[in-house]
């Protein structure tokens, strides 16, 4: 039972360095000039922002699209 809670766990893992990693290029932290450059420092909150605030746009669209001719 232990191997297989270690393997998944494992899997797990990977797949999160290689989210952050890619996210960590995506911000361009690579480069040497970005303010928080060799550092994953909010960059996980950054994305929870990011995904909450698209959602949040989607809502306000929808909205301002079904009031606007109200206006």
């Amino acid at each position: 039972m232990t191997v297989v809670m270690d393997r998944a766990w494992r899997e797990e893992n990977i797949r999160r360095v290689k989210r952050m990693n890619e996210l960590y290029k995506l911000d361009k932290r690579d480069d040497p000039s970005h303010p928080k450059s060799g550092t994953y420092t909010g960059l996980h909150q950054e994305i929870l922002t990011y995904e909450r605030l698209k959602e949040e746009l989607e809502i306000y669209e929808k909205w301002n699209k079904r009031f606007s001719p109200m206006a």
